[in-house]
């Protein structure tokens, strides 16, 4: 309302300069200065009674007729005035205005580019035209219109909105982010709409100063305070997570809110009470899965295998169908050295949700560890031909290909090159495929393509032991003594502690805690 007042005012204003005013006029136009349109809109009704050729009257009664909600007569009106002179800029101006209110969106179009062709630097015109290519979704012309409206732009919030939203667009967030600065701090709702779009450009540092402003006058407190909460989080600002977080937990008992809580505990080191806001949130919801499952993932972080297991059984009598209970549990079996049982927990998740590739996946890595690489194989050749672009199934099938033995030129090797081949197309970040692939290659003899395979590696992991290994072998036997040397001394420089990070079971607890998030 603001802004149509402002802009009321000013063409009000622009009547008034090119009238000949009379004192009747005077009166009324300061009657609709003041919103007093029922003494206004007779006084000019008069006076066009009087004289109808007074155009500048009528644009001024149109503009009286708008702001009272009469905007078909207002429209009349404007037209009218147009008639009699095409050129009548302010009576075109406010024509395209009042279509705008009527929604003839089109017809305003039309009439706010001739009047720019006539006024190219109307800020109203600009003002509109912006909002008319912001609806089209024309976010380049939207932003150039509303930079040439002065500051009307950001004399109403929606306004302001829809100019962060066609930078948002334009992949220009720090854009959005300035120009939301311009909210005031008594519009709630959309200081609300500002924080979800910043959040959603993973702008969440500015995102959370909107959701703090937010909570002045917001209609649903827990809503903008979780949000705000989260933004802090996803900030890695968790001193900050855990003051808003346990002030909101004052007021409402939330089962959400204390796993959130337990993300912000945890990103700042105090990990029991991470442990305890899960444990809460068990309580709250027992039925929720979801908080079992993060328990247990912090468990496999800390590497607190009994607990985990404790979890597990209390998680499979609320939810004993949950196969991602099944697989968390089967990980943390493994890393017991529990394999067998792994494996039956592995199965187990399988049946439950045969459509996911992640229990079966982990069922093969625990087969390959029993040295049961034929029984891997045909699942994942099955599962592989279901969806070829998965990059774990691909991967887990050429290890198991390889254990099941695959010289160069066989079958198994072709097939395992394969595959490797669309993992890494699959998933380019995924650092222990394309190892893999380089070794199969190096041995084929292709050393230029095995040598790519390595640095990629390396470039994804500088302190990948095994790449640096074979990419150095390579290079002395090429005659880079150089390079090979360097590669070795890194080699030299890696900890036990790296090797064992590689091992299978090792693998298969990152692999699962990945596929839960």
């Amino acid at each position: 309302m603001g802004l149509r007042r402002s802009i009321a005012l000013l063409l009000i204003s622009a009547a008034i300069a090119f009238a000949q005013v009379s004192r009747s006029y005077a009166i009324a136009s300061d009657y609709v200065r003041q919103n007093r349109l029922d003494i206004a809109i007779p006084m000019l009704e008069k006076i066009l009674s009087d004289t109808p050729n007074d155009l500048m009257c009528r644009n001024l009664l149109g503009i009286a007729l708008l702001n009272s909600g009469r905007k078909e007569e207002a429209v009349e009106q404007f037209r009218k005035a147009l008639q009699a002179d095409p050129d009548f800029r302010a009576a075109l101006k406010n024509l395209a205005v009042a279509e705008m209110a009527l929604g003839s969106r089109n017809d305003a179009k039309a009439h706010f580019e001739r009047l720019l062709k006539l006024t190219p630097a109307d800020p109203v015109a600009h003002l509109y035209m912006g909002e008319i290519n912001f609806a089209e979704n024309h976010p380049q012309q939207a932003i150039d219109h509303y930079n040439q409206s002065g500051d009307l732009h950001w004399k109403d919030p929606q306004v302001t909105i829809h100019f962060a939203k066609s930078a948002l667009q334009l992949n220009q967030p720090k854009l959005a982010e300035d120009a939301l600065e311009h909210l005031g701090l008594d519009v709630p709702n959309f200081r609300f709409e500002a924080g979800v779009m910043l959040a959603a450009a993973k702008r969440y540092s500015a995102a959370a100063m909107h959701f703090a402003a937010a909570q002045n006058g917001y209609p649903d407190p827990y809503e903008v305070g979780f949000n705000l909460t989260l933004m802090h989080v996803e900030a890695q600002n968790y001193p900050a997570a855990i003051f808003s977080g346990e002030k909101l937990a004052e007021k409402y008992r939330k089962a959400e809110l204390y796993n959130l809580l337990s993300r912000a505990y945890e990103g700042g080191g105090t990990t029991q009470q991470a442990y305890d806001a899960l444990r809460t949130a068990t309580q709250i919801d027992p039925n929720d899965e979801t908080n079992y499952l993060d328990l247990m993932s912090l468990c496999l972080a800390h590497e607190n295998w009994d607990l985990s297991l404790e979890i597990s059984d209390i998680a499979l009598t609320h939810a004993p169908n949950s196969y991602r209970v099944h697989l968390e549990r089967g990980a943390v079996l493994a890393m017991k050295g529990r394999t067998e049982d792994a494996e039956k927990e592995f199965v187990a998740a399988t049946r439950l949700d045969p459509k996911t590739s992640l229990p079966l996946v982990a069922l093969a890595i625990i087969q390959i560890e029993l040295k049961k690489p034929e029984e891997a194989a045909v699942a994942l050749r099955a599962r592989r031909k279901q969806n070829p672009k998965d990059y774990l199934v691909d991967w887990f099938l050429a290890e198991a290909l390889v254990q099941v033995g695959a010289d160069p030129g066989t079958p198994n090797e072709k097939e395992a090159v394969a595959a490797l081949e669309d993992a890494v197309s699959a998933n380019s970040t995924a650092v222990s495929p394309r190892v893999l692939l380089g070794k199969l290659l190096a041995k084929r003899g292709n050393t230029a393509r095995a040598t790519a395979q390595f640095e990629a590696a390396l470039k994804l992991d500088p302190g990948n032991v095994t790449a640096a290994y074979q990419l150095a072998t390579l290079y002395r036997k090429a005659g880079n003594t150089r390079r090979a040397t360097e590669l070795m001394t890194l080699v030299g420089k890696a900890t036990s502690a790296s090797d064992a990070s590689l091992s299978p079971r090792r693998e298969l607890v990152r692999i699962v805690r990945e596929g839960a998030k």
